[in-house]
């Protein structure tokens, strides 16, 4: 996002808080975006906190039109930028080709990139917990209590009965509760992990 819109890491830089109230973007998309490396993220160490480039923010806030912008709008406006930044027959061109070659599952599928945030979202609060999370898919992950042990998976679905919201669900399909509430699903699987049974 700043090499498109020229703008320098110089700063000012803002916390993970005020981002998302100048964006409107929940704390864990912006953890997904910057690690998809599509936002600039400031840490002095490991363990400290996420500062966003603000420059930046204010970029992400003037594109969402009816809301927060989601990661469709910020693709489509990256590929924009840098497909027709100069303009002409030539530009088109290039652009058509990026377009061509971009086949990344969620932009053909905008509603899927916000389940696969969730479940970025859910592995790393059970990496948190000490528990081995591996994404299996973009929208399954695998849960074990250490390495060999027996496990559990983890999908992220649609849930037609509410509203089409994303849920979390065990991997036979029972729904577990809403993705959106990631905490939550970490209390269960801490929970089926010490049911399911000592290492292989």
């Amino acid at each position: 996002m700043a090499i498109v819109n020229d703008l320098t890491v110089d700063g000012p830089w803002v916390g993970a808080n005020k981002a998302g109230r100048m964006t409107g973007i929940r704390l864990y998309s912006l953890a997904y975006w910057q690690d998809q490396g599509i936002i600039s993220v400031f840490q002095t160490s490991g363990g400290s906190s996420r500062r966003y480039l603000e420059p930046e923010m204010k970029v992400l806030a003037a594109l969402g039109a009816d809301g927060p912008p989601t990661l469709y709008n910020v693709r489509d406006y990256l590929r924009g930028r840098t497909g027709n930044g100069e303009g002409g027959a030539g530009s088109d061109a290039k652009a058509a080709k990026n377009a061509e070659m971009d086949t990344t599952p969620d932009l053909a599928e905008p509603d899927v990139s916000q389940g696969a945030e969730f479940t970025h979202t859910l592995a790393s609060l059970l990496r948190g917990q000490k528990i081995v999370a591996e994404r299996i898919e973009s929208l399954r992950v695998r849960a074990d209590a250490e390495a060999g042990a027996r496990g559990v998976t983890i999908e992220c679905r649609r849930r037609p009965d509410d509203a089409d919201r994303w849920w979390f669900t065990w991997g036979g399909g029972v729904w577990m509760c809403e993705a959106d509430k990631p905490n939550d699903a970490v209390v269960q699987v801490k929970a089926a992990l010490r049911t399911v049974g000592p290492p292989r």
